[in-house]
């Protein structure tokens, strides 16, 4: 039997056309007519085959759409038609005279666009579309004054590219806005505020979120947010449940402590929860008899309540700012070696009496190291000033002379404010002292450079 010798068959001339790629080719017009009708995702996706693609999609025409009013439907027909991209659309309206027909008009221009940031201010209750929910290519979201609804969520829908998302007095249909939430595998920043019909909702499965505003939210559970860089929470009453035992990459931690438990669960662990933590604001604390904070790497600190007197001990050996906010003079002791600013601001609504200065002289004694500049702002509400020049001048034999600057707001009447500053001039010597009267609201306020020579 001969054998058969097989040769490889020489390319023909057709074979070679067939190989390029002739759609690059096109002329430009032609392409970007291409993109418009792809969906954006696919769209999107093109840049990666070459540089004439990506700079197809570069040139394509982009605009931000802004409006206040009820006459854009025929713009956006208009911005339909000759295929521009709307990469940003916001509308802010104050009044209830678009029907939700004309809002749908509107986003069912836009949606099919490759739009980026969509921002919906609208005073009154607005349920927003079903097709709202399929624009994938959205990357910013903010709503206002909307309503959401469960059930228009499809199963498999996601928003794939959404990666900071703002909720503000949104009404919620059964879950909506977990399920929404549970669409958002990419988010980064995500902020809610006074949104009716919420009472629970959890954050979870989020890698790369790094801000978290939650606000008016009576429970919330954090988990698997490694990357969480801000959390901020404000509730009157709430609970909080951060189930990872450690937060690494968490930066700044601001809550309002109110009633819920965050004070006796995470306080004493601040150290080992949060290791890189910077700034801590503890605000309307209420059930600490104590505080007690220990960090190695927190920079700022703020306190504040409007019951109790905060008693305790602060040892932060990198702090470097203190701001404190209550009605009585606190009681704690700040053990740190680079301490530079301590912001007191005092509401006072009690009678004072030259005793109540010689203690805010005691305490503030404890802030004479040297680098450290002290701001007192007192907001004195009370008409009631019982004060003893004698006993104040043989107690406060040295002023203290480490302040930067003292405010007087909301002083009864000129009398108090000419005794209030009298016996704080026994106290301390500013280098600046503000005073703006609540007898005369329209005036300016009144600052005055103090310069002061001491022998002490």
């Amino acid at each position: 039997m001969k054998k058969m010798m097989v040769f490889p068959r020489e390319s023909s001339k057709s074979d070679k056309i067939d190989a390029e790629d002739r759609i690059s080719e096109l002329p430009e017009p032609i392409k970007q007519h291409i993109l418009f009708f792809m969906c954006p995702e696919d769209a999107a996706r093109t840049t990666v085959l070459s540089k004439t693609w990506q700079q197809t999609w570069n040139s394509l025409r982009r605009l931000s759409f802004f409006s206040v009013g009820l006459d854009c439907t025929k713009t956006l027909e208009i911005l339909h038609t000759e295929k521009v991209i709307i990469q940003s659309f916001k509308v802010i309206l104050i009044r209830a005279d678009a029907s939700p027909s004309c809002i749908g008009k509107w986003l069912e221009l836009v949606l099919g666009n490759y739009i980026n940031q969509l921002l919906l201010d609208i005073i009154f209750e607005y349920t927003l579309p079903k097709q709202m929910f399929a624009a994938k290519s959205l990357a910013i979201l903010y709503l206002r004054g909307c309503r959401l609804v469960e059930s228009f969520f499809d199963e498999n829908a996601k928003f794939t590219r959404l990666k900071e998302l703002t909720l503000d007095k949104v009404v919620q249909d059964g879950n909506a806005i977990q399920e929404l939430l549970n669409r958002c595998p990419v988010l980064e920043a995500f902020s809610i505020d006074n949104c009716l019909n919420v009472y629970c909702l959890e954050l979870y499965n989020l890698p790369n979120l790094k801000m978290a505003k939650i606000n008016r939210v009576r429970m919330f559970y954090i988990n698997e947010a490694p990357n969480l860089h801000t959390l901020c929470c404000t509730a009157k009453i709430s609970i909080i449940f951060l189930l990872c035992t450690t937060y690494t990459n968490l930066r700044k931690l601001s809550i309002r402590i109110g009633y819920n438990s965050f004070d006796v669960m995470y306080v004493p662990r601040l150290n080992s929860m949060f290791p890189l933590l910077e700034t801590l604001d503890l605000n309307d604390i209420r059930r600490l008899d104590e505080v007690k904070i220990s960090h190695d790497r927190l920079e700022s600190l703020s306190l504040s309540t409007k019951f109790n007197t905060i008693t305790g001990q602060i040892d932060c050996k990198n702090l470097v700012s203190c701001k404190y906010e209550g009605k009585t003079i606190p009681s704690l002791l700040i053990n740190s070696s680079r301490l530079q600013d301590v912001q007191l601001k005092l509401l006072t609504d009690y009678p004072l009496d030259t005793w109540w200065f010689l203690r805010l002289k005691q305490y503030l004694e404890t802030f004479k190291q040297p680098g450290v500049l002290l701001n007192l702002q007192l907001q004195i509400e009370s008409s009631m000033v019982e004060i003893n020049p004698e006993l104040l001048s043989e107690q406060s034999v040295c002023p203290l002379t480490n302040f930067k600057h003292l405010r007087f707001l909301h002083i009864e009447s000129s009398q108090n404010h000419r005794d209030i500053i009298d016996a704080m001039l026994w106290t301390i010597h500013p280098e600046m002292i503000s005073v703006k009267l609540l007898s005369q609201p329209d005036s300016a306020l009144i600052k005055v450079k103090y310069f002061v020579m001491s022998d002490c």
